[in-house]
This record gives C-alpha cells, structure tokens and sequence, in this order.
C-alpha cells in the first residue's frame, strides 16, 4: 500500500467512523436505521483495515472478512428499503431481496478461509471479485427498485443517498469486472477506491439528515461545519481546476507558456482571495447551504394554512384588521403589537391605526393614530421594503443603513419586530410585533416567513377594502339610479300641472276646464300616492296588476294630444291584458312616445301598435323623424343619464325601458336610420300575456286641461 493508498482509505475510513457516530446517536430504533450504522460502522473498519500498508496473507483475508460483511450490511440495508408487498407473494419477494446477502455472506466467510496449497493471497482476491460483483449488481438492482418505488415528493430528500451508495456499487461494478476480465485486481483503481468511499460518505451523511422518516435516523449537522467544509471543498475543487487550466495555458502557450501560467496563477489567486475575503460571497454561501442541505426552519404549507385560519376563522366582531394584527403576533410569538394601513378616505394621505393589541395586563401604548408619507419609519420600509429587527438596528445600526427609529418605537421595548405589508411591491401598511419570542437573530427564514405573511394580508386586507367601496359605490349608484326615475316621474306631474296653470287664466270660467282640471289634479295624486307607495315597497318591488294594454295605450294617446305630431294607437286585440307594474308600463310607454314626438316634425307620425308573434306581445312606438345612426344606437342609447336635449333631459327615458322591460323577462329591439325614423319595440313573454273581457275603448275626446297649451286654445274654444 502507498502513501496516496493509505490517506485515501483513512480519509474513507474516518468519514464512515463519524457518520456511524453521528447516525449511532440519532437512531430512532427502527430496523432500516439499525442497519444503516452497522453498514457505515463495517465501512469505516474495513476501510481502516485497508489503509494499513501489507501484503501478508493474514491482511488480506482481515481486508476480505470485512468488505464481505460491509457488502452483506449494505445489502440487508437495501433489501430492508425495498417494498416487498403482501401476502405470500410478498413473502417471496422479500426472501429473494436478502438472498444477495446471504450468499455473499456465506459463500464470502466460506471461500476465503479454504484451505490454500501455498499462498491464499489469491483465493481471496477471487473471492472479493465474485462476492463484489455480486454486491454491486443486486444493490444497484436493489436501489433502483427502492427509488421506483418513493412517493414524488419522497425522491428529493432522498437523492444523496443514491448517489452515494449508488456511485460506491457502480465504482466496484467497474473495478471487479475488470478483475474478472483481467484475473486480478487493478492496483491503481483498488487505491481510488478509498477516495470514492471518502467522497461518498457526505452524501450518506446528508441523505441521512434530510430524510429521517424513511432512514430512521434524524442527524443533525452544525452549519458552521457544513459551511467550512463546503468552502474548503470549494477551494480544493477550484485549485484543482486553475491548476488543470494552468497547466493547460503552459502547455499549448509554447514559449510564451510560463508567463501566461504565472499570469494566470495571479489571477486566479486574486479572485479566490477576493471571494473568500468578500462577506457578500460568504453570506450568499451561508445561505445556499442552509437553503439545499438542511431542513427549513419552518413548514410552509402549515404555517400558511394557520395564517389563512386565523385570517377567516376570528370572531367577526372584531374586524378584519384585528384579526389580521392577531394572526402576525401569533405567528411570532408575540406579546402584543400594532397594524396601520394605507388611509383612503378615512383620512388623507399616510397610514392610519387600524388595530392594535397590547400585551396582557398591560394598557396599549401611546401609538401614532397616523404616520404621514413623510415619516421616518414609512420612508425607510417604503424605500427599502425590509423587515426590521428593532433590537438588531438599534445594536447595529450597519445592518440598517440609513434606519432612524421614531421615538414612538422607543416606548414599545427593547425588542420588536416591523414587518411592511407589501401589495404590488407597494407599501400598503405595517405591522408592529412587540417582544417576538419565536424570532431570534433575524435569518433568511423568517425574513421569507414574514415578507409572504406580509404579503397576504396585505392582499386580503386590500380585498376587503376594494369590496367596501364596492359596496358603497354601488348602493349610491342604486339610490342615484332610482332618485333619477322619481324626478323623471316628478318632471311629467309638474309638465301636468303646469299645463294647468297655463290655461287657468283662459278658462276658469269653463265648467268642462273645471272638470278637466280636477281631473289632472287627481290624476296627479294618484300618481304621487303611487310613487310614495313604491318608495315604502323600495326599489325594485314592482306590484304586479293585469293591465288592460288597450286602456292604457289610450291613456298614452289622450295625454300626448298636446303636441304635434299627435300620436295614433292601434290594437290587435281589445281584451289582452299584460302582468306587470300598471304604473311603470305606463311611465315607459309615455317616455318612447314623448321621445317620438321630440324627433318628429309637426307633420310627421307617431304610432303605438300591439301585435301578438308566437304568444308573446309586441308594444310599439315608432315614429318617422330624425332616426338615429348605428354608433349611437349601439354607444349612447341606452346609456343612463346621456340625453341630446341638454337640460330638458335627463337621458333615462330608454333606460327605464330596457330595465321595466327586461326585469319582466323580455327584450327591447330598436330599428332606426338617419331620416327613416325609429321603432323601439317591447318584446314580452307569453307567459305575461292574457285575455280577458275588457272593452273596446274609443279615443277619448281631447280635454282642456291636457290640450289647450298654446293659441290654438283661444281660436278653437271649449271642446276644439
């Protein structure tokens, strides 16, 4: 045995003796875990046994003695990680996993000590070849069967281990084939073998530690020895590779090849002195390792789900802001703290108190009730979206460059921990833990934990805001919607009334004006009784009557008479009656008539028809005015509060329609061009529909107190 023989194996061998240390300590009892110590403690005795330098017969057969019973170790451990089943089936299949290891094991133990004419030096090698060959074949089978066999999410955990025994079985694989083939064993490979054992065991090692439910053995490694170790294999791993790149440069540089190596040399050497020197690179090494080698600090998953419980599970009287302020305390452990948020239009500008808990049997501190844009503490989380260990800034003002505490802090205690709540990298409020007992040194973990926490009820708090302005702009829209339709209705009694007074002066005297006038103020009071009646029903509580459509369609004509062009009615039946809101048809029907006879010219004509399609009935009003193009049909006419009358109009006479109409469950259907007219029809289903036995109806004659409004009145007289 050399001396680069000697240290591979005793570096091999010290590996497996501190891996069986640290796994003997941890062990939970299970089988599986068991035998992983004995095969790791086998490991390390044959690879001491094998860095001893000698050639004797007797250090031969301790060194096969050894791996013959490091090989059936490994094996059981393998067999005992692969699934077998149930039943006699799986019986079997047990059975057939550990028969690699018995046979190594007996037929290994048996070989070796035959008896020998001369030298047994040689009955051994051929021993370690076929029981190796063996070892390496049924393992591998073995270890691809037991990873085949994880769940998904169970593979990752468990990866380093088979890279390491996998690479371990692969390596004699190779070396004991060649033996086969060759009749002997490859001295330079038997010495890289305590090598590959040495760089096997930390994989073991960390598959051991990252996956302790199916290893049974839960190690713990000190991260400040990960950390060094990594950084010294690091360090070897770039050495090796500057000095296979320098000898490169040497080689193919010719006679320049000694300068470009020692050039090269200093270079190399500058940046591995800069990267080991540099604090950023050590921090971001810490942090990989922490990140890839061991456990996180905290389950995710469950402290989200807590999160989110505490979120929706809290007592509702106490509002989303205290919850939210509780579910960030206890998620640190905390003895008691604040919230504020981004102010709407609770306040102008800045961030207002929305919740705060104090500590208990203690009062709440004496908190700003509002932060302004400007404040320190805003500026500072605003700019730099950190999360602030109070204690740490105030021992270590480096650690938060360009931190200024308020004295308002100062008051909360020597510890607390300020965490932003971040709604599109925007800062939307702040949180104040007092006396955080589950945060220590402030590390990457609970600075991920909190940054996600933040975030979350951020966009909950956010969500929940939204939804309030929601609320309240919907409920003006509804209550200015429904104020628009009362002065809708407002504006045709005043239209009534005025009429009224208009010709007073003319016919005061006239009984049948008398009569008329009475007739209108009626009407007026019914119309106004009905509108106070639906005001107390509320919007939307439509009474439903059986309509006699011919009457009321007379009704429209007889009050439209007014103006030019006088509307015509025409009805296909007399007796259909519609179920719907008598006062509300009424209104609508007035609406599309008035709105035909403003398009109209004096000379024109304005009709409203009912015809029946299928069962269903077709009320329409068309005219042969103006007409209106296609992109105002499509963009503006039914659009609330957007009229082409200026301010006589209030831009919801269509509106109405469309919305009485389809409440109703029909359609409103319009056809118009520019200078062919309009016909606005209101499609009701069939179902509304009846037949009852009303009258004919005749047009009434034109009344004073709806007709007389202009100079016609005095030429025509009492009954035109």
């Amino acid at each position: 045995m050399t001396l680069i023989g000697t240290l591979g194996y005793g570096l091999a061998a010290i590996a497996f003796a501190l891996l069986a240390l640290l796994m003997l300590t941890s062990w939970r009892g299970r089988l599986q875990g068991g035998l992983l110590v004995i095969a790791a403690g086998l490991s390390a005795a044959w690879a001491a046994a094998a860095a001893f330098p000698g050639d004797s017969p007797q250090h031969w057969q301790l060194v096969g003695v050894l791996e013959i019973l490091r090989n059936t170790a490994w094996l059981a451990f393998l067999a005992r990680l692969t699934p077998a089943g149930q039943g006699v089936a799986g019986l079997t299949k047990h059975f057939a996993s550990l028969a690699p290891a018995a046979f190594v094991l007996v037929y290994g133990l048996l070989t070796i000590f035959l008896p020998a004419a001369a030298d047994p030096v040689p009955q051994v090698i051929r021993t370690l070849v076929t029981t190796g060959l063996v070892t390496a074949i049924a393992g591998l089978v073995l270890l691809e069967q037991f990873y085949r066999a994880l769940k998904l999410e169970l593979r990752r955990p468990v990866l380093p281990l088979i890279l390491g025994v996998g690479g371990l079985l692969a390596y004699d694989l190779f070396l004991y084939s060649h033996g086969l083939l060759f009749r002997g064993i490859h001295a330079e490979l038997w010495l890289a073998r305590g090598y590959i054992a040495f760089l096997a065991a930390p994989l073991i090692l960390l598959a051991a530690g990252r996956s302790k439910e199916v290893l049974s053995v839960d190690v713990f490694i000190s991260r400040h020895v990960a950390f060094y170790t990594a950084s010294l294999v690091g360090i070897g791993v770039y050495l090796v590779v500057m000095a296979v790149a320098g000898y490169g440069l040497r080689v193919a540089g010719g006679e320049w090849g000694v300068v470009l190596q020692a050039a090269f040399f200093f270079g190399a050497a500058i940046l591995l002195g800069w990267i080991v020197l540099s604090p950023g690179a050590r921090a971001e090494l810490r942090v990989f390792i922490a990140k890839h080698f061991y456990r996180a600090k905290y389950d995710y998953r469950r402290e989200w789900i807590n999160l989110t419980q505490r979120l929706s599970e809290g007592n509702p009287a106490e509002g989303l802001e205290q919850r939210s302020l509780d579910a960030m305390i206890k998620l640190a452990d905390g003895a008691g703290g604040a919230l504020w948020i981004r102010s709407t239009d609770r306040q102008p500008g800045g961030y207002v108190l929305a919740a705060e808990i104090a500590p208990p049997g203690d009062s709440p501190r004496d908190c700003p009730h509002h932060l302004p844009t400007d404040d320190l503490l805003v500026s500072f989380l605003a700019d730099r979206r950190w999360i602030i260990d109070l204690a740490q800034a105030r021992n270590d003002p480096e650690s938060h460059p360009n931190f200024v505490a308020p004295n308002w802090l100062d008051d909360l205690g020597p510890a607390a921990l300020i965490v932003p709540l971040l709604k599109d990298e925007q800062l939307w409020g702040l949180v104040v833990i007092r006396s955080p007992r589950l945060v220590g040194h402030l590390s990457y973990e609970d600075i991920d934990l909190f940054r996600i926490a933040g975030m979350q009820v951020a966009a909950v708090l956010a969500q929940a805001e939204a939804d309030r302005l929601l609320a309240e702009s919907r409920q003006f829209e509804a209550y200015n919607r429904f104020a628009a339709f009362i002065m809708h209705d407002l504006k045709n009694v005043i239209a009534q009334q005025s009429l009224v007074v208009r010709n007073a002066a003319k016919y005061r005297d006239d009984p049948e004006f008398i009569d008329d006038t009475l007739d209108t103020v009626a009407n007026s009071v019914d119309r106004m009784q009905k509108l106070l009646e639906q005001l107390k029903r509320g919007q939307g509580a439509n009474l439903v009557e059986r309509v006699d459509v011919h009457r009321i369609m007379l009704e429209i004509v007889n009050r439209h008479t007014d103006r030019d062009p006088a509307p015509t009615a025409s009805c296909a039946d007399a007796t259909l009656r519609l179920r719907v809101d008598r006062e509300r048809f009424a209104a609508v029907l007035g609406h599309l008539v008035t709105n035909a006879q403003d398009a109209t010219p004096p000379g024109g004509r304005v009709t409203i028809e009912a015809t029946l399609e299928g069962g269903a009935l077709v009320v329409a009003v068309e005219d042969d005015g103006e007409g209106m193009d296609e992109a105002f049909l499509r963009e503006r006419l039914f659009k609330p509060f957007d009229s082409t009358k200026g301010s006589k109009g209030m831009g919801i006479g269509a509106y109405q329609a469309r919305q009485f109409v389809e409440s109703a469950g029909g359609e409103v259907r319009v056809r118009s061009a520019p200078g062919e007219g309009t016909r606005f029809e209101l499609r009701f289903p069939a179902r509304l529909v009846e037949y009852g036995t009303g009258d004919t109806g005749q047009f009434m004659a034109p009344s004073f107190a709806r007709t007389q409004g202009g100079g016609n009145a005095t030429e025509e007289g009492p009954g035109g």
